[in-house]
């Protein structure tokens, strides 16, 4: 049996952990882009991400089966078959917050986010190497990012959008490029002209801010349900007559709470 503070130290350094993963997941893909330099950023990022979601999801599946449990940890093969898809995990963190009325749901482009996380939390990391050895069984992680890039480039406002058209437009022009191809392709796998690629680029810059701000937005319920679930734990140990082990939780994930017109200027996160 775990001694109570060996199963704090344990569980604060869960805390460390997921909250590193998180910060620098959102680092890198607010700093991602589609050039060259840029490119492995995605990643990068999906990796962060990915083991951060799964981790932030399973501390509170250990929390509420405590105390479902009387203040009794879940067992290793308890833990194991909630598995590593980051949607189920999820639905499972929805349903635990449903039972203390806290709403937890995601619009469609954070619903994207969170397919193209599991998927890469689960096999598609290493779609680069299953296609070089002919054995891929996931979709290209960026290709499915591209779909999420481009929703939120629409979602950017119009006239910031037809100055990103017009200044590609201009540059090939001035370059005399109007009619060349980019010497690559998209991270989606296709061709692409210059024009093109010099629009995306910026617009993906500027839509980067946007997508950090949809997995904040996706985190955000999760602050408030572990400040609970801390809580009820520790008026749990306070009823059995024995010490607390949960440090409180949700005090490694303050910047769940940051507000949008924040998240929208912020340019490091680490």
């Amino acid at each position: 049996m775990i001694v109570f503070e060996e199963e704090y130290r344990l569980l604060s350094q869960e805390g460390h952990l997921t909250k590193s993963s998180l910060l620098s997941g959102l680092d890198a893909i607010r700093r991602a882009n589609i050039d060259d330099q840029g490119r492995g950023l995605f990643y990068s990022g999906l990796f962060e991400l990915s083991i951060g979601f799964e981790r932030l999801m399973k501390i509170v599946v250990v929390l509420q089966h405590k105390l479902e449990n009387n203040n009794h940890n879940p067992t290793n093969k308890e833990l194991r078959n909630y598995g590593h898809n980051i949607i189920d995990l999820y639905n499972v963190s929805c349903s635990i917050a449903g039972k203390y009325n806290i709403a937890m749901k995601c619009n469609d482009e954070q619903q994207q986010i969170l397919k193209v996380l599991s998927s890469f939390g689960t096999g598609s990391r290493y779609y680069n190497l299953d296609e070089i050895t002919e054995s891929a069984k996931n979709e290209d992680p960026l290709k499915m990012w591209s779909h999420v890039i481009n929703s939120h480039i629409w979602g950017l406002k119009y006239h910031i959008r037809e100055k990103l058209e017009q200044n590609a437009l201009n540059y090939v022009e001035e370059m005399g490029m109007a009619s060349c191809w980019y010497q690559g392709r998209g991270i989606d796998g296709e061709l692409m002209m210059i024009s093109e690629y010099h629009y995306l680029f910026h617009a993906t810059e500027k839509a980067n801010f946007h997508i950090v701000w949809s997995l904040i937005s996706i985190m955000r319920p999760f602050h408030s349900l572990l400040r609970l679930l801390s809580h009820k734990l520790h008026n749990l140990a306070e009823s059995l007559g024995i010490k607390q082990a949960v440090p409180y939780m949700y005090e490694f994930f303050s910047f769940f709470l940051t507000p949008k017109n924040s998240a929208l200027r912020k340019k490091r996160w680490v």
